[in-house]
Order: C-alpha cells, then sequence, then structure tokens
C-alpha cells in the first residue's frame, strides 16, 4: 500500500501537487550530463532511488537496491524504464505500425509516451488505483484472470510486475494467452545473480519479514537464474535484450542505465 497521506490528498490536487514538484526538480537537476527520453529533457544527474534492503545486496539483485542517477526528476522515469525505450527505439516497430497494447500496472512515462502514439490502441490495466496516480482511465484488473480474448494484443508491458504476484506462473499464463502469435511482451523482473532457483516462501505475509526476505515489503520472491525457463514452461519464446551486447550501450551511455540489467523480451 501507498502512504496514508496519498490515500488522503484527492487525485486531483495529488496530480497537481506531483506535476509541481516534477517542475521544480527539473530546474533543480537542470545541466547537460544525462537525458532522458521520456521527457525530452537533460540534467546535470539524475535523482537516486531504490530500496536498500541488505538482502538486495547478499543476493546481487539486478534491477533493486539504492541507485545513483536512476530517477528523472522531470518525468520520474526509471533506469529500468529507460532500458525499456531503448528496446522499443532500436529494436521494435512501437513507433509505426498499427499495435494493441496491454500495459500493465503503467509507468507514467511510458504511459505518456505510447498513450499519444496515433498508430497504438493503449489498454491499461492495474489491480489498485486508491493511493497511487495512476490516470483515470486506466483498467481495474487482476493479470491471474485477464479480462480480454485470446489473442487480443500485439504487445504487452509488463515491467516489474510479476515479483509482486503470489501466483506468477497463473499471470504468465494469461498473459500468453491474450497475446496474439507474433506478438511480443516486455516482462521484466528484479533478478539475482547468484541464485540458480527462484526463491519464494507463501508463509511470509508480513512487511516486515517481506523486506528482510525479498527485499521490499510488496515483493513475494527473489527471482534467480531460471527465470527464462519459466518464461519459457508456458510457450514463450525468450529473446534477452541487453544494450551492451547490441553495441549500443555507448550510444545511450547518457540514458543511466544499468549496464548489468538484460530486458527480458518474450515472444509467441
Amino acid at each position: 500500500m501507498k502512504s496514508p497521506l496519498k490515500n488522503l490528498i484527492p487525485f486531483w490536487l495529488g496530480r497537481k501537487l506531483r506535476g509541481g514538484f516534477q517542475k521544480i526538480n527539473g530546474l533543480i537537476y537542470s545541466g547537460n550530463t544525462l537525458f532522458c527520453p521520456y521527457c525530452n529533457r537533460s540534467f546535470r544527474k539524475f535523482m537516486p532511488g531504490g530500496e536498500d534492503s541488505p538482502v538486495i545486496y547478499e543476493k546481487q539483485i539486478i534491477g533493486a537496491g539504492y541507485r545513483e542517477n536512476d530517477v528523472c526528476p522531470r518525468c520520474y522515469s526509471l533506469d529500468r524504464d529507460r532500458l525499456v525505450y531503448i528496446f522499443l527505439k532500436e529494436k521494435s516497430a512501437l513507433f509505426t505500425a498499427p499495435l494493441k497494447l496491454f500495459h500493465v500496472a503503467p509507468e507514467g512515462c511510458i504511459r505518456a509516451m505510447i498513450s499519444q502514439l496515433p498508430n497504438i490502441t493503449y489498454v491499461p490495466g492495474v489491480k489498485y488505483l486508491e493511493g497511487y496516480y495512476y490516470a483515470r482511465q486506466t483498467n481495474l484488473l487482476d493479470i491471474t484472470s485477464i479480462p480480454y480474448d485470446d489473442e487480443a494484443f500485439d504487445v504487452i508491458i509488463c515491467n516489474h510486475v510479476l515479483e509482486h504476484i503470489p501466483d506468477d506462473m497463473l499471470a504468465l499464463r494469461e498473459l500468453f494467452r491474450v497475446l496474439k502469435p507474433g506478438g511480443w511482451a516486455i516482462l521484466q523482473v528484479p533478478i539475482s545473480k547468484v541464485l540458480e532457483k527462484t526463491f519464494e516462501d507463501q508463509t511470509k505475509i508480513d512487511e516486515h519479514e517481506r523486506t528482510t526476505s525479498f527485499g521490499q515489503f510488496d515483493h513475494v520472491r527473489i527471482y534467480g537464474q531460471d527465470y527464462r525457463s519459466r518464461l519459457e514452461s508456458v510457450g514463450f519464446i525468450v529473446k534477452p535484450f541487453h544494450p551492451l551486447a547490441e553495441n549500443l550501450l555507448e550510444k545511450y551511455h547518457n540514458y543511466a542505465i544499468n549496464p548489468q540489467e538484460v530486458l527480458y523480451v518474450a515472444y509467441k
């Protein structure tokens, strides 16, 4: 759950306050060192972000932990969101082809960009709206029981969501079901470099226990090096994307992405 303060502030006021803070931050951090492709602005640095739980460092979880230069001051994109952008820009037809896209728990920066593309039929969905500043047109749904027809979408973006879902395998089967043949999905999660097998314990329901065990109060597992095989077990064909392997890291060095993070792209 989010802070009680967010639940008390009316949605319209919360959006205005957030927008005001973003504008102020943009001025404070203005410069020419780093660049955010979502808001198309340059900064002297990004804001720090991420959790700081000891288990994150013990298990060497990529995509988690406290990071300098993580959060864009203006649109709040994270390093992982900017990694997604590189794939969308360099390896997809997102900006040109007519596509129907399902966006799970839509990040504001990604939503703002994709929902404005005239070639995209954009369908956002999330389980909880209360206390969050999701756009009000976001559909309430559960990805373990997606209320759409088989083969309904060309593209799915589900970025750092599955680590929150108790029955993630059911969610993956549902995501596979609603994806069209020939379609693709970004199914990104934080992954441990040292765990061969995903660690989960359904008895841990207390927020403190989950933070201690999984690195964040609302996470229910730590994915291991078997994550790719979990995706493949429901039928996906997995093609990891890494800017370094594609000789793109130097081109996008001022995006401040994590050079260790690999993007998991699954095809049907």
